[in-house]
C-alpha cells in the first residue's frame, strides 16, 4: 500500500497573498450591500416624498387636494411667505388623520401644486369646509417660485365678514387663474381644532351644494327654535321649572350648532369678532346648566339622593360662573374651552347610575333619557375624536354632534310630552278627588241624596227658572211611626227604611228633580215645570202612595208612614227659606190633622 502524501505547507509570502484577497472580497461584498441599502432607503425617500400634482383636466367634477397636500408647521405662528418659500424643500406629508391636524399651536401651511389645463380654464372656488377656523390665508406661487399677489385671499372667524372675498358660511376663496402650474400655500391657525377640508369647486358646483347644506341646516335650526318654543310655552301654562330647564339646554346647544355651522357669522354677527371668539364655550356652559337642572328634575334625583342633588345644582352654579367670567373676559377662550370640555359631559354621567334606576324601577322616561344619551354619546365622542386630530375629517365626522344632540333632544322631548302626560292626569286626578270631596260635602252619607248644604246649593238655580205656568214645587217629607222602628228592630233596620225611602223618593221624580234629606227622618223633594197646584198635588199624592207601600227587611216585613208638607214658587215665595218655611208649616198642619196627607199652606191656613 502507498503511504498518503501530506499536503506541502504554505510559505510566510504565500500566506499574506491569500489574507490579502480575502480581505478584498469581503470589503467588496460590505460596499455592494450598503449600497443596495442606501439606494433602497433613497427610493423610499423619494418615493414618499413624491407628491402628485393635482390636474384640473376640465370642469365638470369637484376636487379634493390632500392627497397632494404636503405642510410645514410653524410653531411660532410668524413665519413670513419669504421664509415658507424658503422652506419649501422641508415640507413633509402630514402625518394626521385625513384633513385634520387636531390641537395644535402655532399655524400650519398646507402646500400643493395644481396644474390647470386649458379645458378647466375659468373661475374655481377652493372651499376650507371648517367654519371654525380662525385665520384663513391664501397664497399662489408661480410655476418659478415667484407670488402671485392678485390671487392672494383671506379668511376666517376671527376676521370681520367684509374681509371675505364672498360673504359664504365656510372659507371660500376664489381662483381666476391662466392655464399653467401654480404652487398653493394654504395658512390656517386656531385657538381650537385646526381641520382643514378642502376642496376645489366651479361657483355653480359649489352654490348648487352649499343651497342643500343651507336647507338642511334650516331645518335643524328650525327643529331647535320649535323646541326651544314648546319649552318656553309649556313653562308658561304649566308653572313647571322643568320646562325653562329643558329649555335653557336646548338654546345653548342649538345656538352652539348654528354659530359651529358658520350661520351665525354669514347671517347675524359678522362684523362682531367678538361673538366668534367666545360663543362656542359659552353655549356649552349654558347648556350644560340647564341640562344639569333638567336631568335632576327630571329624574327626581333629590328623591334617591340629596348629595348627589347637590352636587347637580353646584355644577350648575359652576358652568352658570365660568359663563358670567367669559362674558366679562376674565377667561380667555382657552381656558373656558377647558372648563366646557370638562362640565359638559358630566351631567349625563354623574346622573346614569340614577337613570338605571329608575329604568329598573320601571320609569319609561328613564329608558328614553338613556337612549337620548346614548345617540348623543356616539356624536359627543366623536366630535371629540375630530377635535384632538383621531379621526379624518368627512360629512359624518364634522356634523356627528349636531345629529347625536337633534336625536337626544327629541327624546328629552318625548320625555316632556310624558311628563305633561303626568301633570295633567295628576290635574284630572285632583279635579276629580275635588268633585268627590265636594260631593261627599253636599251628600248624605247614608242615602246618598243630597244633605242640607247640597239642597240649598242647588235649589237656586231651579228658582230662577220658576214662573206662574212652569212652578217648581218643594216637599217636605217627615216620617211617621219612623221611632218605633228604630226602638223595636234597632238602628240598622231604622237605616235600611232611610235607604229604602230614599230611593222610592228618588224613583217617584225625574232625574233632572232634586231629593235630600235634611234631617233623621225628614227629606225634601224638588219637582220643576209644574203648570198648576193640582199637577204638583197629584205628585206629593204619588210620592205618599210610595212611601206607605210595605217594604221587606232582613228583620221582617215593615210599613212606615209619611206627611208631607209643600210649598210653590213663585206663588209661595222665591226664598229657599220661605218656600222650607212654608213646606214646613204645611207639614204640621198635616201632622195635627191625622197625618199622612198632603198639605200646602194657603192663604186661608197662613
Amino acid at each position: 500500500m502507498s503511504k498518503a502524501v501530506d499536503p506541502l505547507p504554505l510559505k510566510g509570502p504565500e500566506v499574506t497573498v491569500w489574507l490579502t484577497r480575502l480581505t478584498r472580497v469581503v470589503r467588496c461584498l460590505l460596499c455592494s450591500v450598503l449600497a443596495a441599502l442606501c439606494l433602497g432607503i433613497g427610493l423610499v425617500r423619494a418615493a414618499q416624498e413624491a407628491v402628485p400634482v393635482v390636474v384640473l383636466h376640465d370642469r365638470q367634477q369637484a376636487v379634493d387636494p390632500w392627497s397632494a397636500v404636503s405642510v410645514l408647521y410653524d410653531t411660532s405662528g410668524r413665519w413670513t411667505l419669504d421664509e415658507v418659500r424658503q422652506r419649501l424643500p422641508q415640507r413633509v406629508r402630514p402625518d394626521v388623520p385625513a384633513a385634520n391636524f387636531g390641537e395644535r399651536r402655532g399655524a400650519v401651511w398646507l402646500v400643493w401644486d395644481i396644474d390647470l389645463q386649458p379645458a378647466a380654464r375659468g373661475a374655481w372656488l377652493l372651499d376650507v369646509a371648517f367654519p371654525a377656523l380662525d385665520l384663513v390665508d391664501l397664497h399662489v406661487l408661480l410655476h418659478d417660485g415667484t407670488p402671485l399677489r392678485t390671487a392672494y385671499q383671506r379668511a376666517g372667524d376671527g376676521r370681520p365678514l367684509s374681509w371675505r372675498a364672498l360673504p359664504t358660511r365656510t372659507h371660500v376663496l376664489p381662483l381666476d387663474l391662466p392655464p399653467g402650474r401654480y404652487t398653493l400655500l394654504l395658512r390656517v391657525s386656531s385657538e381650537g381644532s385646526l381641520v382643514t377640508p378642502l376642496r376645489l369647486v366651479t361657483p355653480e358646483q359649489f352654490h348648487q351644494g352649499e343651497d342643500r347644506v343651507q336647507l338642511l341646516q334650516g331645518i335643524s335650526t328650525g327643529v331647535m327654535l320649535c323646541l326651544l318654543l314648546y319649552s318656553l310655552a309649556q313653562w308658561f301654562s304649566l308653572h313647571d321649572r322643568l320646562f325653562a330647564y329643558y329649555g335653557l339646554s336646548v338654546f345653548g346647544i342649538g345656538l352652539y350648532l348654528f354659530s359651529y355651522n358658520g350661520l351665525g357669522l354669514q347671517h347675524l354677527w359678522g362684523e362682531h369678532v367678538r361673538v366668534s371668539e367666545v360663543l362656542s364655550p359659552a353655549c356649552v356652559l349654558l347648556s350644560a346648566l340647564g341640562a344639569f337642572l333638567f336631568i335632576d328634575r327630571v329624574l327626581d334625583i333629590r328623591s334617591l339622593s340629596p348629595r348627589m342633588s347637590l352636587v347637580m345644582h353646584v355644577c350648575a352654579g359652576v358652568a352658570g360662573a365660568a359663563l358670567v367670567l367669559l362674558l366679562m373676559d376674565v377667561f380667555g377662550y382657552r381656558a373656558a374651552q377647558q372648563v366646557a370640555k370638562l362640565i359638559g359631559p358630566l351631567p349625563m354621567f354623574l346622573a346614569l347610575p340614577f337613570a338605571w334606576m329608575r329604568w329598573r324601577q320601571g320609569d319609561r322616561a328613564a329608558a328614553l333619557v338613556f337612549l337620548g344619551w346614548a345617540l348623543y354619546a356616539v356624536g359627543g365622542v366623536t366630535m371629540g375624536r375630530l377635535a384632538i386630530g383621531q379621526v379624518a375629517a368627512t360629512t359624518v365626522t364634522l356634523h356627528a354632534l349636531q345629529i347625536g344632540s337633534l336625536l337626544e333632544m327629541l327624546m328629552w322631548l318625548l320625555v316632556m310630552g310624558m311628563r305633561v302626560q303626568q301633570l295633567r292626569g295628576a290635574a284630572e286626578q285632583a279635579t276629580r278627588d275635588g268633585d268627590h270631596l265636594r260631593q261627599l260635602a253636599a251628600t248624605d252619607a247614608l242615602t246618598g241624596l243630597l244633605n242640607r248644604r247640597g239642597l240649598h246649593a242647588a235649589v237656586p238655580p231651579m228658582l230662577t227658572r220658576a214662573r206662574p205656568d212652569r212652578l217648581v214645587a218643594l216637599y217636605l217629607v217627615d216620617l211617621d211611626g219612623f221611632k218605633q222602628i228604630n226602638d223595636r228592630q234597632g238602628h240598622d233596620a231604622g237605616d235600611a227604611v232611610l235607604v229604602e225611602i230614599g230611593e222610592r223618593l228618588r224613583r217617584g221624580v225625574r232625574d233632572s228633580d232634586l231629593t235630600a234629606r235634611t234631617g233623621g227622618d225628614e227629606f225634601v223633594v224638588l219637582v220643576s215645570d209644574l203648570p198648576d197646584d193640582d199637577a204638583a198635588r197629584r205628585i206629593g199624592a204619588a210620592l205618599l202612595q210610595a212611601l206607605v207601600a210595605p217594604m221587606r227587611l232582613r228583620t221582617g216585613p215593615c210599613e212606615v208612614g209619611a206627611t208631607i208638607g209643600y210649598a210653590l214658587s213663585p206663588i209661595d215665595g222665591w226664598d229657599v227659606a220661605e218656600l222650607m218655611r212654608r213646606a214646613d208649616q204645611a207639614m204640621y198642619l198635616g201632622k195635627q190633622s191625622g197625618k199622612g196627607q198632603v198639605r200646602r199652606l194657603t192663604s186661608r191656613t197662613c
